[in-house]
């Protein structure tokens, strides 16, 4: 109306209607039984879909077969989930058509590194495995161990170029520090006189 008519002024009370805008993405499931979108999609703890959502600004939904872990049950009055009985696809809702062709645009990306990349080159892949380790605590930031005689992470100790390092593998009996004998023990130990320099 106002494109219409510039000066037109709504009536106080009126509130314009809520448009919703959806759209819905399908997932090979079928055609790519090894791999696992709705992982790929929803990410460790669901962070890659909250993330997705917000950058977007859609609602995204994972709805069809395939969308609920074996032994979930949908709703408790046993009636079926909406959509659980359609083959697997993300559905995207928003207030604008922008948001939902940007978070389709998106799903389909994922889905397409899904399908092309392999899974150990994969980007999201390795960065959802590496957050997943970050959130239950168990990344190590140096990928892998260090050889226990030089330190390098460029081989094992077994293979080491260096020399064995027996200082190393020499423990303190009285303090229990490691690269030192008793005799040269630095620290004092309980019932030794001090005796002045």
């Amino acid at each position: 109306m106002i494109k219409i008519n510039p000066d037109f002024k709504p009536p106080a009370d009126y509130k314009p209607p809520i448009i919703r805008v959806s759209d819905k993405v399908m997932i090979p499931q079928d055609d790519h039984p090894d791999i696992n979108f709705v992982g790929l999609l929803i990410g460790p703890r669901g962070n890659t879909l909250k993330s997705m959502e917000r950058d977007t600004g859609a609602k995204i939904i994972i709805r069809g077969k395939g969308s609920v872990k074996e032994g979930k049950v949908g709703r408790k009055d046993g009636q079926p989930l909406p959509g659980e009985d359609e083959p697997l696809h993300a559905y995207v809702t928003a207030n604008n058509p922008e948001c939902v062709k940007k978070a389709v645009d998106r799903i389909k990306e994922i889905i397409r590194q899904g399908v092309e990349v392999p899974e150990g080159q994969n980007d999201l892949r390795r960065m959802q495995l590496r957050e997943l380790a970050l959130l239950n605590g168990t990344l190590r930031e140096n990928d892998g161990p260090r050889c226990t005689n030089c330190g390098s992470s460029e081989h094992k100790s077994w293979m080491c170029p260096d020399k064995p390092n027996v200082t190393n593998n020499i423990v303190c009996a009285s303090c229990g520090g490691a690269g030192h004998i008793a005799k040269d023990c630095r620290q004092k130990r309980p019932g030794d006189k001090v005796v002045p320099a």
